[in-house]
């Protein structure tokens, strides 16, 4: 009978510290509370984080996105402006285009080549799609005065006399065929005594306009 307590005994101490080395054991695995509630609040600073780099980001992206905006519209009106500058005159330019070469050869006086001869030629040059002309080296804008006086030609308040060198950026081909038709300008020159010939060339640099001067008239 006590060797059947004894054993009793000894299995309720064995089974008591079997169940002492499982919640050891469960303790080490399974976070205590406390250590559940700073998982918790780890948890909560990190997603609290995320959302405000999501935040930055988002306002770094709009910034950007602004910068570009402002870049390309700040891109768009220098282009807007370089080709104001170019059809104003008020600055250089190059590119293709044609070479006249036009004198008064053999023609009488009355044939000779006057202000509304270099007129019909910068509209008929215009016409085949001139983007930028120039006389003698002078600019050819929408403000240049070409006039007769005397014995010579004023452009851009500028004496010029014949023969007349003048240049013209745009289509060549285009503004060849335009001067060469018949009864065109070359024609017709040629009909009346005068000398004249048309070249187109890859490349021709004009000058800027003389500067105008303007005594009664300002930007609003």
């Amino acid at each position: 009978m006590q060797d059947a307590n004894r054993l009793l005994v000894g299995l309720a101490a064995l089974l008591v510290g079997a169940m002492v080395v499982i919640q050891l054991r469960l303790e080490n695995v399974v976070p205590t509370p406390s250590g559940n509630q700073q998982l918790l609040n780890l948890l909560h600073q990190a997603d609290a984080k995320k959302a405000t780099l999501k935040r930055e980001l988002g306002s770094a992206q709009a910034l950007l996105n602004q910068k570009l905006s402002e870049a390309s519209a700040a891109k768009h009106l220098d282009q807007e402006l370089v080709q104001a500058e170019m059809l104003a005159g008020t600055i250089p330019v190059s590119g293709p285009g044609v070479v006249v070469h036009w004198g008064n050869g053999t023609a009488p006086s009355a044939f000779q080549i006057a202000d509304i001869d270099l007129l019909l030629m910068v509209n008929e040059l215009r016409a085949s799609g001139a983007e930028a002309i120039a006389i003698n080296g002078q600019r050819i804008t929408a403000e240049t005065q070409i006039r007769s006086a005397s014995n010579y030609i004023l452009i851009n308040q500028s004496q010029q006399a014949a023969p007349f060198v003048i240049q013209a950026i745009g289509p060549p081909h285009t503004m060849l065929q335009a001067l060469e038709l018949p009864g065109g300008l070359v024609d017709q020159s040629t009909q009346e005594g005068r000398t004249i010939s048309v070249a187109t060339a890859k490349h021709l640099q004009l000058p800027a306009v003389t500067t105008v001067s303007t005594q009664y008239s300002h930007a609003p």
